[in-house]
């Protein structure tokens, strides 16, 4: 084995300690929770902040849309609740597919660990 594939396999043994070792870390609160930890921290509280904040506006729309007795004024409403809902919803997409994203990583980093564990033990 080369010293590059060694300081790999000591590099990706280091990093092993950061994954999950059960799959109960895996599961989406488990994932919530790391995707708090990584390089994208900020983004993630950034759009969770941006979440509350579209569903506050949309909750706000539908109450004055029930609220209101002018069937103008319900309509524009009406327009800016299913605004809202349409917004969360791709806010939610978006940070669901991260979390996807986020847990392919961690298992491929799981499997290129197994090959370099492998490597090493065909080599010897």
């Amino acid at each position: 084995m080369s010293d590059l594939d060694e300081k790999i396999l000591k590099a990706m043994k280091e990093n092993a300690s950061n994954l999950p070792d059960s799959p109960e870390e895996t599961y989406v609160p488990g994932l919530i929770k790391q995707s708090f930890k990584g390089a994208f921290r900020i983004t993630f509280i950034f759009i969770v902040i941006f979440m509350l904040i579209i569903a506050g506006v949309g909750a706000y729309c539908a109450w004055e849309m029930y609220s209101t007795q002018d069937i103008g004024s319900k309509i524009n409403w009406l327009t800016g609740c299913i605004a809202a809902m349409v917004a969360f919803a791709i806010a939610r997409l978006w940070f669901f597919m991260e979390l996807n994203r986020l847990s392919v990583i961690r298992e491929i980093k799981r499997v290129e660990l197994q090959l370099a564990v492998l490597a090493a033990k065909l080599d010897n």
